[in-house]
Protein backbone atom coordinates (compact mmCIF):
# COMPACT_ATOMS: atom_id res chain seq x y z
CA UNK A 1 0.00 0.00 0.00
CA UNK A 2 1.54 3.39 -1.00
CA UNK A 3 1.87 6.24 1.44
CA UNK A 4 -0.52 9.72 0.43
CA UNK A 5 1.84 12.85 0.04
CA UNK A 6 0.72 14.06 3.87
CA UNK A 7 1.67 10.64 5.31
CA UNK A 8 4.99 10.64 3.55
CA UNK A 9 5.46 14.77 5.14
CA UNK A 10 4.59 14.14 8.63
CA UNK A 11 6.80 11.02 8.85
CA UNK A 12 9.88 13.19 8.32
CA UNK A 13 8.05 16.07 10.45
CA UNK A 14 7.19 13.65 13.74
CA UNK A 15 11.00 12.19 13.37
CA UNK A 16 12.26 15.95 13.42
CA UNK A 17 9.38 16.79 16.48
CA UNK A 18 10.36 13.14 18.71
CA UNK A 19 13.97 13.87 18.38
CA UNK A 20 13.18 17.44 19.91
CA UNK A 21 11.24 15.52 22.30
CA UNK A 22 14.00 12.52 22.96
CA UNK A 23 16.79 15.58 23.26
CA UNK A 24 14.28 16.97 25.98
CA UNK A 25 13.25 13.68 28.01
CA UNK A 26 17.01 12.42 27.81
CA UNK A 27 18.33 15.71 29.17
CA UNK A 28 15.88 16.23 31.78
CA UNK A 29 16.34 12.56 32.62
CA UNK A 30 19.81 13.42 33.16
CA UNK A 31 19.19 16.28 35.49
CA UNK A 32 16.89 14.76 37.73
CA UNK A 33 19.31 11.74 37.95
CA UNK A 34 22.54 13.67 38.91
CA UNK A 35 20.16 16.33 40.72
CA UNK A 36 22.44 16.43 43.63
CA UNK A 37 25.15 18.35 41.47
CA UNK A 38 23.01 20.29 39.59
CA UNK A 39 22.03 24.07 40.32
CA UNK A 40 18.50 23.23 38.36
CA UNK A 41 17.27 27.78 38.07
CA UNK A 42 12.96 28.25 37.66
CA UNK A 43 13.59 29.50 34.25
CA UNK A 44 15.96 27.19 32.72
CA UNK A 45 12.99 24.26 34.00
CA UNK A 46 10.25 26.51 32.59
CA UNK A 47 11.42 27.06 29.10
CA UNK A 48 11.87 22.56 28.95
CA UNK A 49 8.18 22.89 29.66
CA UNK A 50 7.72 25.54 26.81
CA UNK A 51 9.74 23.78 24.60
CA UNK A 52 8.32 21.01 24.99
CA UNK A 53 4.70 21.99 25.06
CA UNK A 54 5.49 23.30 21.34
CA UNK A 55 6.63 20.29 20.50
CA UNK A 56 3.56 18.65 21.49
CA UNK A 57 1.46 21.15 19.80
CA UNK A 58 2.85 20.85 16.69
CA UNK A 59 2.83 17.69 16.61
CA UNK A 60 -1.11 17.90 17.18
CA UNK A 61 -1.87 20.70 15.06
CA UNK A 62 0.33 19.37 11.60
CA UNK A 63 -2.21 16.72 11.18
CA UNK A 64 -4.51 19.75 10.32
CA UNK A 65 -2.04 20.06 7.63
CA UNK A 66 -3.25 16.89 5.75
CA UNK A 67 -6.69 19.25 4.88
CA UNK A 68 -4.94 22.38 3.91
CA UNK A 69 -2.16 21.33 1.54
CA UNK A 70 -3.59 20.15 -2.28
CA UNK A 71 -0.24 19.43 -3.47
CA UNK A 72 2.80 18.70 -1.74
CA UNK A 73 5.91 20.20 -3.67
CA UNK A 74 9.38 20.24 -2.27
CA UNK A 75 9.24 24.03 -1.68
CA UNK A 76 6.04 23.12 0.57
CA UNK A 77 7.83 20.36 2.37
CA UNK A 78 10.86 22.27 2.84
CA UNK A 79 8.48 24.97 4.16
CA UNK A 80 6.38 22.52 6.59
CA UNK A 81 9.83 21.66 7.99
CA UNK A 82 11.55 24.88 8.92
CA UNK A 83 8.87 24.66 12.20
CA UNK A 84 9.72 21.32 13.66
CA UNK A 85 13.44 22.07 12.47
CA UNK A 86 13.24 25.43 14.41
CA UNK A 87 11.54 23.58 17.42
CA UNK A 88 14.37 20.60 17.70
CA UNK A 89 17.13 23.20 17.50
CA UNK A 90 15.72 25.03 20.40
CA UNK A 91 15.49 21.32 22.17
CA UNK A 92 18.90 21.07 21.39
CA UNK A 93 20.31 24.30 22.53
CA UNK A 94 18.83 24.73 25.63
CA UNK A 95 20.68 22.07 27.38
CA UNK A 96 24.83 22.08 27.98
CA UNK A 97 26.66 20.13 24.97
CA UNK A 98 30.05 20.03 23.48
CA UNK A 99 32.12 21.80 25.05
CA UNK A 100 30.11 23.10 27.90
CA UNK A 101 28.93 19.40 28.49
CA UNK A 102 30.57 19.14 32.34
CA UNK A 103 28.41 22.28 33.24
CA UNK A 104 26.21 22.08 36.38
CA UNK A 105 24.71 25.17 36.43
CA UNK A 106 21.82 25.64 34.76
CA UNK A 107 20.99 28.76 35.75
CA UNK A 108 23.83 30.15 34.81
CA UNK A 109 23.44 28.36 31.91
CA UNK A 110 20.65 29.66 31.11
CA UNK A 111 21.24 33.61 31.67
CA UNK A 112 24.55 33.22 29.93
CA UNK A 113 22.95 31.49 26.26
CA UNK A 114 19.34 33.39 27.21
CA UNK A 115 19.82 35.48 23.65
CA UNK A 116 20.66 32.70 21.49
CA UNK A 117 18.03 30.53 23.03
CA UNK A 118 15.10 33.72 22.13
CA UNK A 119 16.58 34.29 18.98
CA UNK A 120 15.84 30.90 17.75
CA UNK A 121 12.54 31.41 20.21
CA UNK A 122 11.45 33.92 17.92
CA UNK A 123 11.61 32.22 14.99
CA UNK A 124 8.55 29.99 16.71
CA UNK A 125 5.93 32.89 16.23
CA UNK A 126 7.36 33.98 12.96
CA UNK A 127 7.16 30.94 11.07
CA UNK A 128 4.08 29.82 12.43
CA UNK A 129 2.68 33.52 10.74
CA UNK A 130 3.70 32.97 7.88
CA UNK A 131 2.82 28.92 7.83
CA UNK A 132 -0.72 29.82 9.21
CA UNK A 133 -1.68 32.36 6.62
CA UNK A 134 0.25 30.47 3.85
CA UNK A 135 -1.11 27.01 4.48
CA UNK A 136 -3.81 27.56 6.67
CA UNK A 137 -5.16 30.90 4.89
CA UNK A 138 -5.93 32.42 8.33
CA UNK A 139 -5.86 36.49 7.98
CA UNK A 140 -3.20 38.20 9.70
CA UNK A 141 -5.96 39.66 12.15
CA UNK A 142 -6.31 36.35 13.58
CA UNK A 143 -2.76 35.81 14.77
CA UNK A 144 -2.74 38.16 17.12
CA UNK A 145 -1.28 35.59 19.70
CA UNK A 146 1.49 34.81 17.87
CA UNK A 147 2.35 38.60 17.50
CA UNK A 148 2.20 39.23 21.27
CA UNK A 149 4.62 37.19 21.68
CA UNK A 150 7.32 37.48 18.81
CA UNK A 151 7.01 41.56 20.34
CA UNK A 152 7.98 40.24 23.72
CA UNK A 153 10.97 38.08 22.71
CA UNK A 154 11.54 41.08 20.49
CA UNK A 155 11.59 43.16 23.45
CA UNK A 156 13.66 41.21 25.79
CA UNK A 157 16.98 40.63 22.62
CA UNK A 158 16.69 44.33 21.86
CA UNK A 159 16.30 45.61 25.58
CA UNK A 160 18.64 42.83 26.56
CA UNK A 161 16.74 41.82 29.41
CA UNK A 162 18.20 39.96 32.15
CA UNK A 163 15.97 40.14 34.77
CA UNK A 164 15.13 36.93 36.51
CA UNK A 165 11.85 37.55 37.35
CA UNK A 166 11.03 38.86 33.63
CA UNK A 167 12.10 35.43 32.36
CA UNK A 168 10.29 33.45 34.27
CA UNK A 169 7.05 35.57 34.70
CA UNK A 170 7.64 35.67 30.77
CA UNK A 171 8.08 31.73 30.18
CA UNK A 172 5.39 30.96 33.12
CA UNK A 173 2.52 33.33 31.35
CA UNK A 174 3.40 30.90 28.57
CA UNK A 175 2.28 27.90 30.35
CA UNK A 176 -0.53 29.44 31.39
CA UNK A 177 -2.07 30.23 28.08
CA UNK A 178 -0.94 26.92 26.78
CA UNK A 179 -3.37 25.54 29.52
CA UNK A 180 -5.99 27.86 28.66
CA UNK A 181 -4.99 26.37 24.85
CA UNK A 182 -5.09 23.04 25.56
CA UNK A 183 -8.71 23.43 27.67
CA UNK A 184 -10.45 24.80 24.88
CA UNK A 185 -8.83 22.51 21.82
CA UNK A 186 -11.59 20.15 21.61
CA UNK A 187 -10.83 18.48 17.90
CA UNK A 188 -10.05 15.24 17.74
CA UNK A 189 -7.91 13.24 15.40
Amino acid sequence: MALEPFEYVVILTSLILGLGITQLLTSTADIFSNLKNVNVGYAHSLLIIVVFNLHIQEWWESYQTANMVEEWTMPMVLFVLIYPISLFTLARMIFPTGLRETETDLDAYYFDQWPWFFFVFLLVPVISIFQNIIIGGYGYETQILQYLLAAVILIFLVFRINNRWAHIGFLALQIIVWIFWLANENRVL
